[in-house]
């Protein structure tokens, strides 16, 4: 097969969806003969991709200006993909036409069902994109079975087209050595004991509630501080707000974005993960967490409970109460630390992007033949 992958969102620092393409494409042409061709921005620095088994085709597209990005995807990309034998559109929207079989991969509907948790131009863009999308595609990859579900019902796509295929792991993330959990801990200032969250900051993120319930586990003696490891992002303003208005301003740290590499004595340091999401597509964090060693804890969404299964402790998302017993449940029995750190490691090792990548090339294999 010519596969042609629109990575046309990879710029900057990845998380999130940008996160699962850039994986997907370092590994979805390890161990074929299928030529892959990365399409992407003016900007992009190619040496992320040093050793990958893909071609790299610049578009005339700078990344940081999105109204352009969006423009060109409409109206011209599907200029660039004659010869190309399938075109996959990692990022939930693909040309109203192409040349060739489309694959499509959609990682929630956020945007559709609960669009108070998403920027208005993003909820408009995919109200307009996202069902013309997912018509026009051969197959439509989705993370979890509960967004297959999400994409027959509100999109009115038939599940034959649909395929589960799970993200995965970076094998890097794994426990950390006593050095590399110092080091992190030196650079970054952190306390012996610490919870952590990682995440962008944003509303969906629901950390008020997290910022609540450890302030009611600070009342109680709790020691440790909260760390909160991300991006800041959109409407985010009282989140920072929040820890100085509930006098626990001193026990609160915000890290901003962590860089790859300290991501696993991050994880290690922590004593807890914490992971109060209201609404997710998959949520790699907990699992990136309990590769490296760390007990967690999350909300009840659907998908983190489909994604972490028993391995993790569940919560109501807006319950601060129960938040707060869940984490004080895992932090004062030392027995259930261990239980879910071992529970942890072998549920993540389930998820590989090795895998997610063969997955995907079947996927790319039935959509062109289903054509």
């Amino acid at each position: 097969m010519r596969v042609a992958i629109n990575a046309l969102l990879l710029s900057g620092r990845f998380s999130g969806v940008e996160k699962a393409i850039y994986a997907l494409v370092r590994h979805v042409g390890e161990g074929t003969d299928d030529e892959i061709v990365a399409l992407v921005g003016r900007e992009f620095d190619e040496r992320l991709l040093d050793g990958c088994p893909v071609t790299l085709e610049r578009l005339p597209v700078v990344n940081r200006a999105r109204v352009t990005r969006i423009a060109y995807e409409e109206w011209f990309l599907h200029r660039r993909l004659e010869g190309f034998d399938l075109f996959h559109a990692p990022g939930y929207v693909a040309p109203p036409r192409a040349p060739c079989p489309v694959v499509l991969t959609i990682y929630d509907l956020v945007t559709l069902v609960h669009p108070e948790l998403a920027r208005r131009t993003n909820a408009a863009h995919y109200r307009w994109r996202l069902p013309r999308s997912a018509r026009a595609a051969a197959r439509i990859i989705v993370p979890l079975e509960c967004v297959a579900r999400d994409v027959v019902d509100h999109l009115g796509v038939p599940r034959e087209r649909v395929r589960v295929v799970p993200l995965g792991v970076d094998a890097a993330l794994r426990p950390p050595s006593q050095v590399e959990r110092s080091r992190v801990r030196a650079r970054c200032h952190l306390a012996h004991s610490f919870i952590l969250f990682v995440g962008n900051v944003e509303p969906k993120k629901n950390l008020p509630t997290l910022i609540r319930a450890f302030a009611e586990l600070k009342k109680a003696g709790l020691p440790h501080e909260l760390v909160i490891a991300g991006k800041r992002g959109w409407k985010c303003g009282d989140v920072f707000r929040l820890p100085a208005e509930l006098g626990i301003g001193d026990a609160v740290r915000f890290l901003g974005y962590v860089e790859e590499a300290d991501l696993p004595g991050l994880y290690g340091a922590a004593e807890l993960f914490a992971f109060p999401s209201l609404v997710e597509g998959f949520g790699l964090p907990p699992l990136e967490a309990m590769a490296c060693g760390v007990p967690v804890v999350t909300s009840d969404a659907e998908a983190l409970v489909e994604t972490t299964g028993e391995a993790a402790v569940h919560a109501r998302a807006r319950d601060v109460d129960a938040l707060a017993e869940a984490m004080h449940s895992v932090l004062a029995d030392p027995a259930r630390r261990d239980a879910l750190r071992t529970a942890g490691i072998e549920r993540a090792a389930q998820f590989t992007w090795q895998r997610t990548a063969e997955a995907t090339r079947a996927v790319y294999r039935e959509a062109i033949e289903c054509e």
